[in-house]
């Protein structure tokens, strides 16, 4: 694939992952949140293989963008939410606040990449020193599996405690709705039965 085309793939996945993580969080409907979520995922998984981590890409389709996401979709649709039931969004002051907290991780993401060593390293053209060279295991599953499951593994554990607990949580919630939502009601001899 020819630079060009490379740039213009990474410039409209970037363009996809940012809008699409937008409409994640800006919509009232959770299963609209989480199918936009699977499109941001989606996008980030091409930008992982146009940087040569082909096997990453790959894991973040088949694991978060299929697997995981479905599972939250199955979760979603066994709470059932409706319109009616959801919470009303925030009013102005609640999103300034959020609208301010991103402002400020945006602006320290920027100074922290404006001042990075490669950008300080700049010559006068406007190009960037030469980096080192990328060994052969760079993106492969060897590579991939040490790093994960030897430098990260406990972040990698309680990732999925967080998703199990979140599950159960939800299950709960649904088991609870459920059975409040049955109400009893009186027979004429005093018999009471349960609407189902």
């Amino acid at each position: 694939m020819s630079p060009v085309m490379e740039h213009l793939f990474f410039g409209l996945a970037a363009v996809v992952a940012t809008v699409s993580s937008l409409l994640v969080v800006t919509r009232r409907n959770p299963i609209y949140s989480a199918l936009f979520l699977i499109v941001m995922l989606s996008a980030v998984a091409v930008i992982f293989m146009l940087l040569d981590a082909v096997f990453l890409g790959f894991m973040q389709l088949l694991v978060y963008a299929g697997a995981i996401m479905v599972l939250y979709l199955f979760v979603i649709m066994l709470i059932n939410p409706r319109d009616g039931d959801l919470s009303d969004e925030g009013g102005a002051p609640e999103r300034a606040f959020a609208a301010g907290v991103a402002l400020l991780i945006f602006s320290l993401l920027s100074f922290a990449i404006s001042h990075s060593q490669q950008v300080e390293k700049l010559d006068s053209a406007g190009s960037i020193p030469a980096l080192a060279a990328v060994p052969d295991s760079h993106g492969s599953v060897a590579s991939f599996g040490l790093e994960l499951f030897h430098n990260h593994l406990l972040v990698f554990e309680l990732t999925s405690v967080l998703i199990l607990v979140g599950i159960i949580g939800a299950v709960h919630l649904a088991m609870r709705r459920r059975s409040t939502s049955r109400s009893p009601s009186t027979v004429g001899d005093g018999q009471v039965t349960v609407d189902v």
